[in-house]
C-alpha cells in the first residue's frame, strides 16, 4: 500500500511538471508581434505562395524570349491496312494488303523576334520507312537543315504587348505581397491590443474585487455603528458580487484573446503571453502629400488598375486588326533527300522551299468581329474610368487615415491625462469614504470613472497603432525607418 501511494505521488509530480512546462511564458511587445506575423503566420505564408505563382509565371515568360530547342520523335509506328491500287497493265483497281514500319525524329529551334512580332524557326529531321510485302524495302528521308520565318501581317505584335504587361504583373505581385503581409501586420496589431485590453481589464477586475472586499469590510463596521444604512451596505455587497462576476468574465476574455493572438502568430495556443504595451511614437507626424505620393508609387491598387488598362488596350488593338481580315506569312527554305541507304540520304541533298501567305476575309459574319471590336473599346473606356476611380478613392482613404493618425496622438495624450485625474479622484473618494466623508454613490461613481478612463486609454492606444499600421499598408512605407516596405525574397 505504501508503495502504491509513493508511485501515485511520483506520477502526479511528473505530470504536474509536464503540465507546468507545457504552458510557456512569452513576454511580447508590439514590434515582436508584428515581426512574428510577417514571418510565421499562415496569412503571410499564403501571400508568399501567391506571389511565388506570379514570379514563376514571369520567369516562364522570360524563358519564352530565349531560343527554344525541342526534340520531336515517333520512335515506332506500325501499320497494317488495306489500300486501293491501280494495275496499269490490267487497267483495273484492286485492294491489297499494305504493311509499314515507320520511325522519325527531329530537332526544332525557335526564336521569337520581338521587334517584328514574328518567329524564326529551324529544324533537322530524319525518317525511316520499311515496307513489307512481296518487295520489301527500306527508305531514309532526311532534312539536314531547314530554316523559316512566320508572322502575322496585320501589325499586331503580341510580343510588344507582353513586354509591356508582364513586368507590370510581376511588379503588381510584389506590391500585392507587401500589401498582404502588411494586412497581416495590421491584424496582428488589432489582436495584440485586444489582448492588451483583456489583460488590462483582468488587472482592473482584480483590483476592483480587492477594493470592493476592502470597502465592504469597512462598510460592515460602519453599519454596525449605524454610520450607513442597510440599503447602502446592500449596494456595496452588490458591487462586490458584480466585481466577482466581472473578474470571471475578464478571465474568459483574457484567455480567449491570448489564444487567438498566439494561434495567429504561429505559437502554441497554450502559450502564456505577457504584453508590453507601447506608448506613442514621440514627434512622429505624417505629411499628407508625402503619404499620397508614397501610395501612388507603392499601393498595388494603382498597379492593378494600370495593368487592367494595358490589357484592355492590347485586346482592343488585336480586335481592331482582326475585324476586317486575317493575313499571315510563313516562308522556309532548306535541304532534303530520300535514299535506300542511310549514308546516301545525306548525299547530294535537294533544295526545298515553301512560301505561304494565308488570307481570311469574312464575307458574312453578322457583325461578330465589329461588335467584338466595339466591346473591346468599351472595355478600354471602363478600365480607364476604373483607374481614375481607384486613384481617387485610394488617395482619399490615405488622406483621411493621415488625419486620423495625427489626431489620435492628441487623443492618447488626453486619455492619459483623464486616467491620471480619474485615478486620483478615486483614491481621494476612497479615503473620504473610509473617513465617512463620502457616500457609496460618490464612491461608485468614482470607480466607474476610473474604469472608463482606463479603458479609454487602452482603446486610444489601440486606435493610434491600428491607424498607423493601416497607413503603412495603404502606402507601403515605414514612417519610422523612412523606407519603402518590401517583403520580396531575392
Amino acid at each position: 500500500m505504501r508503495y502504491r501511494i509513493f508511485f501515485g505521488f511520483w506520477v502526479l509530480m511528473v505530470f504536474g511538471g509536464v503540465t507546468g512546462f507545457a504552458q510557456q511564458k512569452v513576454v511580447l511587445d508590439l514590434e515582436r508581434a508584428v515581426r512574428l506575423a510577417t514571418d510565421s503566420s499562415l496569412t503571410a505564408q499564403k501571400h508568399q505562395s501567391v506571389y511565388d505563382i506570379s514570379r514563376y509565371q514571369y520567369l516562364s515568360w522570360v524563358a519564352t524570349r530565349k531560343p527554344q530547342i525541342s526534340l520531336e520523335a515517333t520512335p515506332f509506328l506500325h501499320e497494317r491496312y488495306m489500300t486501293q491500287r491501280y494495275l496499269s497493265f490490267e487497267d483495273i483497281d484492286e485492294f491489297r494488303m499494305q504493311q509499314d514500319l515507320y520511325s522519325q525524329a527531329g530537332i526544332t529551334i525557335t526564336q521569337a523576334m520581338e521587334p517584328w512580332g514574328g518567329e524564326f524557326y529551324g529544324s533537322s529531321k530524319l525518317g525511316f520507312l520499311h515496307t513489307f510485302g512481296e518487295i520489301s524495302q527500306n527508305q531514309f528521308m532526311t532534312v539536314p537543315i531547314s530554316v523559316g520565318y512566320r508572322q502575322n501581317l496585320l501589325f499586331y505584335n503580341p510580343w510588344k504587348w507582353a513586354k509591356k504587361i508582364e513586368p507590370l504583373k510581376l511588379s503588381c505581385a510584389e506590391q500585392e505581397l507587401s500589401y498582404g503581409i502588411e494586412t497581416a501586420s495590421e491584424q496582428a496589431v488589432e489582436k495584440f491590443f485586444n489582448l492588451a485590453m483583456a489583460q488590462d481589464g483582468l488587472r482592473m477586475a482584480e483590483k476592483l474585487l480587492a477594493s470592493c472586499d476592502t470597502i465592504y469590510a469597512i462598510a460592515e463596521r460602519r453599519f454596525n455603528i449605524a454610520s450607513i444604512s442597510k440599503a447602502e451596505l446592500s449596494m456595496l455587497q452588490l458591487d462586490k458580487t458584480n466585481a466577482r462576476i466581472a473578474l470571471a468574465n475578464a478571465r474568459i476574455a483574457y484567455t480567449r484573446a491570448m489564444q487567438e493572438l498566439a494561434t495567429y502568430l504561429g505559437m502554441d495556443r497554450s502559450t502564456y503571453l505577457e504584453l508590453e504595451v507601447p506608448d506613442l511614437m514621440q514627434g512622429l507626424r505624417i505629411d499628407t502629400e508625402e503619404a499620397v505620393r508614397n501610395a501612388r508609387e507603392n499601393n498595388p491598387r494603382y498597379m492593378e488598375s494600370r495593368q487592367a488598362t494595358e490589357e484592355a488596350r492590347r485586346d482592343a488593338a488585336k480586335a481592331r486588326v482582326e475585324k476586317n481580315l486575317n493575313l499571315s506569312l510563313d516562308v522556309s527554305i532548306g535541304l532534303n533527300q530520300v535514299a535506300y541507304r542511310f549514308v546516301d540520304a545525306y548525299m547530294h541533298p535537294l533544295l526545298q522551299d515553301v512560301a505561304m501567305v494565308t488570307l481570311s476575309v469574312p464575307i458574312v459574319d453578322w457583325g461578330k468581329r465589329k461588335n467584338a471590336y466595339l466591346a473591346a473599346m468599351s472595355k478600354v473606356e471602363a478600365a480607364e474610368s476604373s483607374e481614375q476611380e481607384v486613384a481617387r478613392d485610394t488617395e482619399l482613404d490615405v488622406m483621411l487615415t493621415v488625419n486620423d493618425f495625427n489626431e489620435q496622438q492628441t487623443i492618447v495624450e488626453d486619455s492619459q491625462e483623464a486616467l491620471d485625474i480619474a485615478e486620483d479622484a478615486y483614491n481621494q473618494t476612497l479615503l473620504r469614504f473610509i473617513k465617512a466623508q463620502a457616500s457609496t454613490t460618490d464612491l461608485s461613481l468614482a470607480q466607474t470613472n476610473w474604469l472608463t478612463a482606463q479603458q479609454n486609454k487602452i482603446a486610444s492606444l489601440q486606435n493610434y497603432w491600428i491607424t498607423y499600421y493601416r497607413l503603412r499598408r495603404l502606402t507601403l512605407y515605414d514612417y519610422q525607418q523612412r523606407q519603402v516596405i518590401r517583403y520580396v525574397r531575392k
